[in-house]
């Protein structure tokens, strides 16, 4: 089980550390070409967003592979969830409720990956 909640916690890790630089460093310009939520949006306010997934990248698995303050990992996939969940709001408001699907998993995936590193905390 350890196994395959790291493997899901290195993916998710790296699915924001893409969607984060993207934000950071492509600004707008790589979204140009599609019609979605980042027009509601700052530049200023998507290099935020941006920032926030590298972080929760880099707590959804170093402090768990370090083991250096490991409760950041349970927190880290909480605070992702929380991200998340504004992006369902964000795509509610402009109707793609295509995203929303892929972003309840994520979530539930967060949800599970902190659950277990918790427990692994606290019952070990």
């Amino acid at each position: 089980m350890n196994l395959i909640i790291l493997a899901l916690q290195i993916i998710l890790a790296l699915l924001f550390v893409y969607t984060g630089f993207t934000k950071i460093f492509k600004g707008k310009v790589a979204f140009s070409n599609s019609k979605s939520w980042e027009e509601d949006y700052k530049l200023s306010t998507l290099k935020f967003f941006g920032v926030l997934e590298l972080l929760g990248a880099i707590g959804l698995t170093v402090p768990h592979l370090t083991n250096i303050l490991p409760i950041l990992t349970p927190v880290a996939a909480t605070a992702l969830a929380m991200v998340m969940a504004g992006a369902i709001l964000a795509h509610i408001r402009r109707e793609e409720h295509k995203m929303i699907l892929l972003n309840l998993i994520v979530i539930f995936l967060l949800a599970g990956i902190g659950f277990e590193r918790l427990l692994e905390l606290y019952v070990n």
